[in-house]
């Protein structure tokens, strides 16, 4: 018996383990390069380096590749895209991607990162256990394609509040678009992000018009990316990790009220992949248990602060879904305003591609259930 529950217990603690090496083991990284060594630095020109340093996911150089296309006077950065994801590549890294190089990655669902420095030292990088917490809190907070009716609200300094209700639907990590449904005036209106582009359709307007992430169609402190949100992982990755225990804190601070939990955290500090992501940086606590964002600090190049989000209240929507119900943001750029996104139903569906296009923004209704 005894034995019995002590193989039941090993199994039970290596199966996050097992899991984490699943998904490192899946990895094929290629790096741009002028150089074959491991050791030489990442080129700058992914769609025409010399070579590609291609890696396992343990982090073992495996092949090193001639670029076919490194002397192409035209579409270089997408056939070297389509060259790789034919060769089983998941994970592509370069110093500079070009905006056809960065379509076409998207197209083969390769992940890509934007780095500099040297080609094994950002293999490590890549393949770190905070980059695997990202990934795992992405499904957390979300199924990869779902629908859910959101109340977003916008409080003025002076107790003014503007509101509106949302009904928003995800396709995996770079498709989402939004329908308002209140207020009145509101109502009708459309929104669409595919990757880093986005789009606002009026009815009796006419064509979509074009929005950028850091206006907000609703004003407030939310802006547009944080409303049509992706993947973290899909526009950032993890720098650094750290680890914070609230147990630890409390021999030096105060002690925490009834009301708080004690939960030991990890901070993750991470980085936008290109220049066009809203913030230049994150820096995240995540719960460690329950690998869910608490609070995220959202901060320049510089690393000012731009503005504080808060997750807080977790609700099980059913069909394992289990994430903060409420997300609160204010800011020290607008000094007395607070804005709060309350979900009130999220569900697993599935969409197809028609969905998330513009000639769709002014059906967005009849998805409605």
């Amino acid at each position: 018996m005894k034995k019995t529950l002590f193989l039941t217990f090993l199994v039970l603690s290596l199966a996050p383990v097992m899991a984490y090496a699943t998904k490192k083991d899946a990895a094929k990284i290629a790096v741009a390069s002028d150089s074959k060594d491991a050791s030489a630095s990442i080129s700058n020109k992914a769609g025409k380096c010399q070579y590609y340093l291609i890696f396992d996911g343990t982090g073992e150089l495996i092949e090193v590749v001639d670029n076919p296309y490194k002397d192409a006077k035209r579409g270089a950065g997408s056939q070297t895209a389509d060259f790789l994801a034919q060769k089983g590549v998941t994970i592509i890294i370069a110093e500079n991607f070009g905006a056809k190089m960065i379509d076409a990655m998207r197209n083969n669902s390769t992940d890509y990162f934007q780095l500099s420095g040297v080609v094994h030292d950002a293999v490590k990088k890549i393949l770190s256990p905070g980059n695997q917490i990202l990934i795992k809190l992405d499904r957390n907070l979300s199924p990869e394609s779902y629908e859910s009716y959101r109340k977003l609200i916008n409080i003025e300094p002076n107790g003014k509040k503007r509101e509106y209700v949302l009904f928003t639907v995800k396709k995996g990590t770079d498709k989402v678009a939004g329908l308002f449904i209140s207020p009145a005036s509101e109502k009708g209106r459309s929104t669409l992000r595919l990757d880093e582009n986005m789009w606002l359709y009026i009815p009796n307007v006419g064509k979509p018009i074009r929005i950028t992430s850091l206006q907000s169609v609703v004003g407030g402190v939310f802006n547009n990316s944080d409303i049509l949100r992706l993947d973290y992982a899909a526009e950032y990755f993890v720098e650094k990790m750290e680890e914070l225990s609230d147990k630890k804190k409390l021999s030096n601070k105060e002690k925490l009220t009834k009301k708080e939990e004690l939960s030991d955290k990890y901070v993750l500090h991470l980085k936008a992949k290109t220049k066009t992501v809203a913030y230049d940086k994150l820096k995240m606590w995540v719960d460690k248990d329950k690998i869910l964002p608490t609070k995220i600090e959202c901060l320049t190049e510089a690393s000012m602060l731009i503005k504080t989000i808060y997750f807080k209240q977790n609700k099980d929507f059913g069909d394992k879904i289990v994430r903060p119900s409420v997300i609160e943001t204010d800011s020290p750029l607008h000094k007395g305003y607070k804005s709060v996104m309350i979900f009130a139903k999220m569900k697993k569906r599935t969409f197809k591609n028609e969905v998330f296009t513009l000639t769709f923004m002014p059906n967005l209704e009849s998805l409605r259930q």
